[in-house]
């Protein structure tokens, strides 16, 4: 269920960024601009991860899987990059969980790591329209 939401929560922030592009293709605002909702798309696709780990920490918490909340997290970072458990195991009838749990973090990941070169691509194809656009503009007005 995270990994859907991921998804659609990666294709609403693409979109996002897309309509705030055209619509800044259609004012009279510096290329730059697109520089800062480029940025801001990528911070937001971080953020989506964070989110994900703190959603998995908090079900491991709420489960009682791990009787701290910190520990929750941490271990719930550690599985989802596949790095290990760390310190944290889980309780023999749930240790099978471990190997599980870096499973749909995978392709979360995969999908966010395809998403910033469909961003990029946008992105360099706006700001050379608004720079040909603030040409054409700079050059009228001379």
């Amino acid at each position: 269920m995270i990994t859907f939401v991921h998804v659609m929560g990666l294709d609403r922030i693409a979109n996002l960024y897309a309509q705030k592009t055209r619509n800044l293709v259609g004012s009279d605002q510096h290329p730059f601009v697109a520089s800062w909702y480029f940025g801001g798309t990528i911070l937001l696709m971080l953020f989506l991860h964070i989110v994900d780990i703190c959603i998995r920490g908090s079900v491991l918490y709420g489960m009682k899987l791990i009787s701290d909340l910190h520990d929750a997290f941490y271990f719930a970072a550690n599985t989802y990059t596949s790095l290990g458990y760390g310190d944290v195991p889980l309780g023999l009838d749930w240790r099978e969980l471990s190997p599980l749990m870096p499973s749909p973090a995978f392709f979360a990941s995969a999908r966010t790591a395809g998403q910033p070169f469909n961003v990029m691509g946008q992105h360099r194809g706006f700001v050379m329209e608004l720079r040909t656009k603030r040409e054409k503009r700079t050059a009228a007005v001379r």
